[in-house]
This record gives C-alpha cells, sequence and structure tokens, in this order.
C-alpha cells in the first residue's frame, strides 16, 4: 500500500456517512477448522511417527525357537515456522486530522487498520488450500508474455494493485521477472480460463505453465492443503516419503483430464481412507472441503445419490452431510478452496501451531510508529505460525474434477 494522504482521501472536506463500501469477499475458515497447538518455542515443531511395525511375531513348533527381537521403526516429523506481515501507512496530515477532528477522519483509520487484518485473514485463508510454495496462479494461453493481457488458470489470489513474481514452471526458485496487476476481469472465457491486465508485458522468458507467485514469498508460505494431503515421492516434513510410503495421502486423480465427480469417487475416498487407517471414520468425522463450482455439482449429485440433508441445529461452522456404509461425510464450501478438487480432510490430525498471534507491532502503546525519514507513520501486524499434520493417512483427496466457473472472483 502506498499511503494514505490528504489527497487521496480528502479528509479535510469529505464527511463520511455510511463508512467504506464494502465489495471484497473477506471470509475466512481455515482458523476455525484445524487443531490448534500454540505451545511451541523454537525455531520448529518436531515430533516421532510410525514408520514400520515389529516383524518380531510368528508361529512356532513346540518347543521351537522364539523370532529374533525386533522394534518399531520412527522417523521425525519437523514443521518450520512461517512468519506473515503486513503494513499500512498513513500521512502526517492524516494523523493530525484524525487527533483534532476524530469523527471525520477516524472512519479512514479504522478503515484500514481493520481492513489490513482482514486481509491478513484472506491471505491466509487462500494460502490455506495450496501448496506452500506462495504460487497463486499458473499462466494459460501461448506466448503468455505476447501482451499485459495474460489467461491464468485461478485469479482470486491475484489482487488488484499487487506485485507478482513470474517462476519458471521446471524450477519454481528461478524467477522471470515481476509485473503489477491491473484488474482481472469479472467472467471467464470459454474455456474457464481468467483474463488478467497487467500494468506491462510479462517478461519475455515468460510461458505458459509457469507460476504467478505471491510477492517475496516464494517457498515461504504457510503449508496448506494441497500438500499436507498428497502422495508425492518427494521430501515432505522431513520424512523421505520415497522410503516410507505409507506417510502418504489417498489421491484420486484422472492423469490431469478432467472428469465429472459420480457417488463411486466417494465411496472409493471412504474405502480407502477406511482400508488404510482400519477405521470406519477419523475421530473427529471427515470434512469435505471444495469450492462453490464443486459444490453445484456435489448438490446436483445428491438429489438422486447420497441424500444430503442440512443439519437442522448447528454448533460452529453450518455444513452439510451424508451417510453411507463407509462412514459419515461433512461438506464444507470455501470460496478459496482450489479448482477442480475436493480434500476429504479428518482435522482431529492437522494442527496450527501458534507462536505468536496475529497482532499488531506495538511502540509504547501505539501500533503506528513514525517515520525520521519522511511525513509518515507505519503500522505493522505479524503473526508467526504453521499447518502441520500428523496422520496423512488419515485424508485423501479428489483431483481433475469438472466444474463450470461463472465468476473469477
Amino acid at each position: 500500500m502506498a499511503g494514505v494522504n490528504i489527497q487521496t482521501v480528502g479528509l479535510t472536506f469529505t464527511r463520511f456517512l455510511d463508512g467504506v463500501v464494502e465489495t471484497l469477499n473477506h471470509t475466512s475458515k481455515s482458523r476455525n477448522l484445524v487443531r490448534k497447538d500454540d505451545n511451541w518455542t523454537g525455531s520448529h515443531i518436531e515430533g516421532r511417527i510410525h514408520t514400520a511395525r515389529s516383524t518380531a511375531i510368528g508361529y512356532v513348533e513346540d518347543g521351537g525357537a522364539f523370532p529374533t527381537a525386533d522394534k518399531q521403526d520412527y522417523d521425525t516429523y519437523k514443521a518450520y515456522r512461517k512468519f506473515v506481515v503486513g503494513s499500512i501507512q498513513l500521512t502526517d496530515g492524516a494523523m493530525a486530522t484524525a487527533a483534532k477532528s476524530p469523527n471525520v477522519a477516524r472512519d479512514v483509520i479504522t478503515s484500514e487498520v481493520k481492513g489490513m487484518m482482514n486481509n491478513i485473514l484472506k491471505f491466509e485463508n487462500g494460502m490455506f488450500f495450496r501448496d506452500g510454495t506462495g504460487t497463486v496462479a499458473t499462466l494459460a494461453g501461448s506466448p503468455a508474455s505476447a501482451s499485459s493481457d495474460v489467461q491464468v488458470d485461478d485469479a482470486r489470489m491475484l489482487w488488484d494493485g499487487g506485485t507478482y513474481e513470474v517462476r519458471d514452471a521446471a524450477d519454481i526458485t528461478t524467477l522471470h521477472g515481476s509485473n503489477v496487476l491491473s484488474n482481472v476481469e469479472s467472467a471467464p472465457n470459454a474455456s474457464g480460463k481468467m483474463l488478467t491486465n497487467w500494468s506491462s508485458a510479462l517478461p519475455a522468458a515468460a510461458a505458459s505453465g509457469d507460476f504467478l507467485v505471491w510477492s517475496g514469498s516464494v517457498n515461504r508460505a504457510i503449508t496448506g492443503l494441497d500438500k499436507l494431503i498428497d502422495d508425492a515421492a518427494t521430501s515432505f516434513q522431513n520424512i523421505n516419503v520415497a522410503n516410507n510410503p505409507r506417510y502418504t495421502s489417498l489421491v484420486l486423480d484422472n492423469g490431469g483430464t478432467n472428469r465429472d465427480l459420480t457417488p463411486s469417487l466417494f465411496r472409493q475416498m471412504l474405502a480407502g481412507i477406511m482400508s488404510r487407517t482400519g477405521s470406519e471414520r477419523p475421530s473427529d468425522g471427515l470434512t469435505v472441503l471444495c469450492n462453490s463450482w464443486q459444490a453445484i455439482n456435489v448438490e446436483e449429485l445428491y438429489e438422486g445419490e447420497l441424500r444430503l440433508t442440512p443439519d437442522s441445529k448447528v454448533g460452529g461452522l453450518s455444513v452439510a452431510s451424508f451417510q453411507s456404509s463407509l462412514g459419515k461425510i461433512d461438506i464444507m464450501v470455501d470460496t478459496d478452496a482450489l479448482y477442480n478438487k475436493m480434500f476429504f480432510a479428518d482435522f482431529s490430525k492437522i494442527y496450527r501451531a501458534v507462536q505468536k498471534q496475529l497482532g499488531w507491532r506495538r511502540e509504547g502503546g501505539s501500533i503506528f510508529k513514525r517515520s525520521d525519514s519522511s511525513g509518515v507513520w507505519t503500522a505493522t501486524a505479524m503473526e508467526i505460525a504453521e499447518l502441520y499434520i500428523k496422520e496423512r493417512h488419515t485424508c485423501g483427496k479428489i483431483e481433475d474434477l469438472t466444474e463450470t466457473k461463472k465468476t473469477a472472483y
């Protein structure tokens, strides 16, 4: 944010009638779902997980030798803290007017302060569903750098006026350059892609499939569901998944080709999780998270197959559920959930560790710090936290699902 000043706000001449008209989606559900774990000191959390059973078991003949003693195998998982920050800036003029005309200017300062806190929560909710790399969209169309009008697969985390890094699809650490987003067209095109308008053409090296990453956040974002619930044979939370394939989630994909949601996909997921865990259902229930467009498919599905029934009495977040012989599923819609995917989460195994709660950094009781080099005051909010999972095999996801999107926001 460049700052709020007298010219842009008009504090001396403007009387605020109904406050700021809200046109942004600030909803955030991620904090209400996961388990809280606030006991955290040091740079990371670590714990032990089972990776293999003891094999010192067997049948013997009368008087036969006992099996050679063995033990269960363990490995150490680690989750490292992540830092999220946000700042606002007001000029000396705005602060002085606020001090002398509180009924006029307080609305502006309150709007800026509350707005930044809402923006951080919204930012976190968007990252909650992603993979921790900081990626918010993928370039579509070819060549992507031909003009400043570029197609992307998802524009919900592309905010007008924001700076985004263009990074290589083969190696996200390779930076092609940075661009400022002007705006996002409201309607998707015929292929379901979003049209974005930039202040200048993308870097010449940019190509279809490259990543748009939130500025400064590459591999620093909070670890989201797309990484927590996965089966990739790579290192995750310090565990070598290739050597410990049981430390994975069930993923039902279709090789990158989208297909319709069917009742059998639900049942396959339930059956797979039951088979992997030996339990009919997770201890705290299984929650399905999907975006609003995929929820349409769920509703069309259950009318003849699943008999969804909304809860008549709701404690906490309102959800709908359906019952099968393999267990119960709660359906929850979140506008930031990834396109073409559904997450089946056992939130009793997913933790949100917080070392420092989201709040304003204060100096002498004030959140605003005066600059010694220019006539501005700056306030900065920060949180230190991370998401981690203890038992990945209790969760799963369905990928490559068809959906029809009608708005880019």
